[in-house]
């Protein structure tokens, strides 16, 4: 069944508030960034901004959700369907430091925000909690395939190999989205993530070709 127009159109109006709220968020920060800058910005009055979302703690859960997914296109956009479980495992950590590369001027400031208002518990702290959950049952599926396909033979038990991965790959996120422009490479990345996979799984990247687009971020 087709969606009403007012249906599709109430959807990309919902989208257009987000991705401005998304951009004066790492702008002026979450709290500065008011209701009626972004209805200024997308042409709309405040009251149909509110009509979208009810507060602000509602508008930030939709903006952390729709970072996690510019986060997945990122890292699927790097994946190929020929590729073994080592050359996914690697890529799904260089594209999330990527993404968050790419996106700290904009998305990478808003899963910093994340990142401050977990700690203080709530709704956010589930979001986040969410978040991790779902990346780490990502880095288990690519280590057992990995086990399964006889490429890695791991430094410990899965979960612990997988909960090393996120931990370090969640803080060189969280590095990179406040890094400063071309402060890392394509194959500073390779390297570092090549090294760290290869000391918990002994799976070697050949380095046949290159894993990222871009010389530098």
């Amino acid at each position: 069944m087709k969606a009403r127009p007012e249906t599709a159109k109430g959807g990309q109006t919902r989208r257009k508030i987000v991705l401005s709220a998304i951009k004066l968020a790492a702008r002026h920060g979450f709290a500065d960034a008011s209701f009626q800058m972004v209805a200024d910005d997308v042409g709309l009055s405040q009251s149909a901004v509110m009509y979208h979302f009810r507060d602000k703690n509602a508008l930030l859960e939709e903006l952390v959700r729709t970072i996690i997914t510019h986060n997945h296109e990122t890292v699927s956009a790097l994946m190929d369907p020929a590729d073994g479980a080592g050359r996914r495992l690697l890529k799904h950590c260089l594209g999330n430091v990527v993404w968050a590369l790419r996106s700290r001027k904009q998305d990478g400031q808003i899963l910093l925000l994340l990142y401050y208002l977990a700690g203080r518990g709530g709704a956010f702290a589930e979001v986040f909690k969410e978040m991790i959950a779902r990346g780490r049952e990502r880095i288990t599926e690519h280590l057992l395939a990995g086990v399964r396909e006889g490429l890695f033979k791991l430094k410990g038990d899965p979960a612990a190999v997988t909960e090393t991965i996120q931990d370090a790959l969640f803080g060189a996120m969280l590095y990179a989205a406040s890094a400063p422009d071309g402060a890392v490479t394509a194959a500073e990345l390779e390297k570092k993530w090549g090294d760290f996979v290869f000391a918990l799984t002994g799976w070697k990247h050949s380095g046949r070709s290159p894993l990222l687009p871009h010389s530098k971020f």
